[in-house]
């Protein structure tokens, strides 16, 4: 167990990223700005000044992702013992999301892009893999290469729901399953007010994920055994395999399995019928939820996993919301559009 003193410099780093945020009001004079020039000019003495110097939407996002994961992998360095899973799920999550991409577009003999997050990292294994073009032609050689990395259990995972599968059936439903399972083997090794604080802060964003999961997999048509295998062993938010698999296989359309979902999936709002309508809204809604525990959780207790994840969970959002802002000024979005969309305490 780690001692106050463990925890002394990462809640000085997490204390000074939640301090270097943009306020409320910055970002809402982004969304309203007249074009993508007036827009950049609220980063200039922001963490992501070096965006000015970005040429293209692409050198834009290429900034501000890799000004995000080398604030987390700081993190990462100075993070206690207890806590180090947690930040590193963090810092895993867009990789693992992205290498799986990367192995769906590989398989279905479809062009891979180079604008995924974290492909603008030098730190990141997607990187590695897509300055390797030998790499690029199965996903069979991905996983062969990074069988002694620390994604390799999941991408093993994803080859092997890639075999069971019908042939041409994607498995883009499986991905927010297994970078799940990312979080839950953080958790699983904590103990008392810790664990339950932690998974306080993320169970919005865990169940919304197995949400998405479990609709997009039952509009697919895919067989409980293989959506098994995809679940691996997750536990966390008290979701069990056990009652998932009762409700999944008992419920033949999306919107009463939605409706079963409601009763243990209690972290996560959601609207509609159609599984546009529920990812959508449980997206957005889990998002606000993080926000304002992770808020919470910043104003309390500060020798605890949750305190340091709440950080980067705070900035992980403003990420979300610059990139939404830049994108949508390069596309000419309304300014009223861009402000629905983003992320902001009430």
């Amino acid at each position: 167990m780690a001692g106050p003193w463990s925890y002394a410099q990462a809640i000085v780093v997490a204390r000074a990223i939640k301090s270097r945020l943009l306020k409320g009001e910055e970002i809402r004079e982004m969304a309203l700005s007249k074009d993508l020039n007036e827009a950049l000019l609220a980063l200039r003495e922001s963490q992501y000044r070096g965006v000015g110097e970005a040429k293209s939407l692409t050198q834009i996002f290429s900034s501000v992702w890799g000004s995000y994961f080398r604030i987390v992998r700081y993190m990462v360095r100075v993070a206690p013992g207890e806590a180090l899973n947690a930040v590193l799920a963090v810092e895993r999550e867009e990789d693992l999301r992205d290498l799986l991409i990367i192995m769906q577009r590989v398989a279905s003999n479809r062009p891979v892009e180079e604008t995924l997050p974290s492909s603008f990292y030098d730190g990141t294994l997607t990187y590695q893999v897509l300055r390797d073009p030998e790499l690029l032609t199965s996903p069979h050689k991905i996983v062969e290469a990074l069988q002694k990395t620390w994604a390799a259990p999941y991408l093993e995972t994803s080859l092997n729901i890639m075999r069971e599968v019908k042939e041409g059936l994607p498995i883009v439903w499986a991905i927010p399953l297994v970078t799940t399972r990312l979080y839950s083997d953080a958790i699983k090794d904590l103990r008392g007010a810790k664990k339950s604080g932690l998974e306080r802060l993320l169970c919005p964003h865990i169940e919304a994920k197995i949400l998405s999961s479990l609709t997009m997999a039952k509009e697919l048509g895919v067989q409980t055994r293989i959506l098994e295998i995809a679940w691996g062993n997750i536990r966390a938010c008290n979701v069990s395999l056990k009652t998932v698999r009762e409700i999944y296989e008992r419920e033949t359309e999306i919107a009463s399995l939605a409706e079963e979902l409601r009763g243990i999936l209690r972290n996560v709002k959601f609207e509609g019928k159609t599984l546009k309508d529920i990812k959508t809204t449980s997206s957005r809604n889990s998002k606000l939820a993080m926000k304002a525990r992770a808020l919470e959780a910043m104003s309390g207790y500060p020798y605890n996993p949750a305190f340091l994840i709440a950080s980067l969970i705070l900035l992980k959002l403003e990420v979300n919301n610059i990139l939404l802002i830049l994108s949508s000024k390069e596309y000419k979005l309304k300014p009223d559009e861009i402000l629905d969309e983003l992320i902001l305490e009430a």
